[in-house]
């Protein structure tokens, strides 16, 4: 039987590259290659594409020059009426080979191009077969001003926000003149509008740490959320997906070990407390100790807490097209037991796998990408139209 070769992509220009890094080598490493024959494709910060087994070696990164003469430079041939997706390698030598194909892209990408849309759009416009969330998904989930929009239309409860635009000259910002005739009430969280989970989210007490909150989400994004700051905070997480008989089903709830406070990039990945620092060998897939050592799984909820997260998770997801499997994040006052949905990471580190392993479901991670992957081509069938210009009114041109 023939395998199925999967095109793991990964890097990209983000914020998250380097752990997107860590996402696709765990990928590559996890799935079953009884059935699969996958291989890396790394896209680098200027967005060049790059393959090769050097790639599997976190050694290797951050790539360089040296390295990349080793490498093959690759793009994706479109415009040719192949039989399955190919990448042409652009520097090939004159009798080297000259293209890799493909049956399907695995998308590990983390914020910016690879989670917003725009790597889904290309694969479309191309006609070829991708994992995760569609264009439309994507595009909302990573902006987490449409997803509140959306949220407020489902009837999703979540926390009032003040949207700032980034002012055209950013060299000094008048925070008197940015928040003239805006109520502001301290403590809040300031975030960038349309980034990765934790990427550039911060607190501030005042005035003076808001402007140079503003500051550095402004470097990021054009646009920045200010919310109320969550006190007594405790977060829930949960991942939702269509199993293969395609019912809606929705992971074990979380609780990240964050002291009543939230967590920022540099707490998950570089603090004393994160991967980095615990001697993660991202070599290697997490162990369960250190995924036990940083969340609490099925904590204490009242009934009505745990069916808004539920309920909540699954009615998000169906609404905008039921394709993927997100994880979705939510805050909570731990003494009023209020609870809001925060936002939506459509390819959420390691794909949520531990939600999936501890929950109901038992799933592992090698089982986990092999239903990621059959989804993928599922909603790629879906996506097929057959388009008859001859019988079609729409035509314009006829021969006579």
């Amino acid at each position: 039987m023939n395998k199925i070769k999967v095109a793991v992509f990964f890097g990209g220009k983000s914020f998250e590259h380097d752990v997107s890094i860590l996402t696709g080598i765990q990928v590559i490493q996890a799935i079953d290659i009884t059935k699969y024959e996958p291989f890396p494709v790394y896209v680098d910060s200027d967005g060049y594409w790059w393959t090769g087994a050097e790639l599997l070696d976190t050694k290797n990164y951050p790539i360089t020059d040296a390295l990349k003469s080793k490498l093959a430079n690759v793009s994706l041939q479109v415009g040719e009426a192949t039989i399955r997706p190919s990448l042409k390698i652009v520097n090939a030598t004159l009798f080297g080979k000259k293209r890799i194909s493909f049956d399907i892209a695995f998308f590990a990408f983390h914020g910016a191009e690879g989670e917003s849309g725009a790597f889904q759009g290309l694969f479309e416009t191309s006609n070829i077969a991708y994992t995760g969330a569609n264009i439309l998904s994507s595009s909302v989930y990573m902006s987490k001003i449409a997803t509140k929009q959306i949220c407020k239309s489902l009837n999703i409860n979540v926390l009032p926000e003040t949207i700032i635009t980034k002012p055209n000259d950013t060299e000094f910002i008048d925070i008197e003149k940015l928040l003239k005739n805006i109520k502001i009430s301290y403590p809040l969280c300031a975030k960038p509008a349309n980034l990765g989970s934790s990427v550039g989210v911060c607190k501030v007490t005042n005035k003076e740490e808001l402007s140079s909150a503003l500051l550095d989400i402004f470097k990021m994004d054009n646009k920045a959320i200010l919310e109320p700051f969550v006190e007594n905070l405790v977060e829930y997480n949960i991942a939702v997906m269509k199993n293969l008989n395609d019912e809606i089903i929705t992971s074990v709830i979380e609780s990240p070990n964050n002291d009543n406070t939230f967590l920022s990039f540099k707490d998950k990945y570089l603090s004393e407390n994160g991967a980095k620092k615990k001697g993660l060998n991202i070599s290697a897939m997490p162990s369960d100790e250190l995924i036990e050592s940083r969340r609490k799984f099925a904590p204490k909820l009242t009934k009505t807490q745990e069916d808004f997260i539920i309920h909540s998770a699954k009615t998000l997801f169906s609404f905008m097209g039921a394709t993927g499997n997100p994880r979705i994040d939510f805050l909570s006052n731990a003494k009023t037991g209020e609870i809001w949905l925060n936002e939506v990471n459509p390819i959420p580190g390691a794909f949520a796998f531990y939600l999936w392993q501890n929950s109901e479901y038992n799933i592992s991670y090698t089982e986990l990408i092999d239903i990621v992957i059959e989804n993928g081509f599922k909603n790629y069938d879906l996506r097929q139209r057959e388009i008859n210009l001859k019988t079609s009114d729409s035509l314009i041109f006829k021969k006579k």
